[in-house]
């Protein structure tokens, strides 16, 4: 009799270091679905909330255990999250989801933004010695009119009122410069 009551109680002390040992398992799992499906963080949520019932189980189990894995989880938890970081941010389904394409995407829309700007730049520049007038009132930046456009421009000096007129002087920065025209 006295063999089989220390039998089953070895079994039920084993059953909370089993547990433990699940919900390491299913917080692994949950945390691997997490990148791929987009659930705002409620899958995160609950693997956080597996870690925790581990924990439990683990104290639940002996208090030294319980300790134990604390301090496993408090160190090699920011060194393995680090890791699969790194790893992840290397394969190609991040860079897909980071920078958009695998093959030269971010070099190639570097260019394109370059290109879009130097159009706008000349742009601007035909613009030089046009007149128009103000819509806004510059302090010194404002809206103004030339040639039936609008266009974001900045006073040479001082303030200029709404509906006076005005000639563009310098294209700087990609941004017009306008006087008062003198009447």
């Amino acid at each position: 009799m006295i063999t089989f009551l220390s039998q089953t109680t070895v079994a039920q002390s084993s059953s909370p270091i089993l547990w433990a040992f699940i919900f390491i398992a299913i917080a692994v799992v949950i945390f691997f679905i997490e990148i791929f499906v987009p659930s705002g963080g409620l899958l995160a949520l609950l693997g956080g909330l597996s870690i925790i019932a581990s924990l439990i189980a683990f104290f639940i189990h002996d208090i030294n255990t319980g300790l134990i894995a604390t301090g496993i989880y408090i160190v090699f938890g920011p060194v393995i999250a680090w890791i699969a970081f790194k790893i992840w941010a290397s394969s190609s389904l991040a860079k897909r989801m980071i920078l958009g394409e695998i093959n030269g995407g971010g070099e190639f829309a570097k260019q394109e933004s370059e290109m879009r700007r130097h159009e706008r730049l000349d742009q601007l520049q035909t613009l030089v010695g046009c007149t128009g007038e103000t819509i806004t009132v510059l302090r010194p930046i404002g809206v103004v009119r030339i040639n039936d456009q609008r266009f974001d421009a900045m006073a040479e000096s001082g303030v200029i009122p709404a509906n006076i007129a005005i000639e563009v002087v310098e294209v700087y920065d990609n941004q017009i410069k306008v006087r008062e025209v003198s009447a």
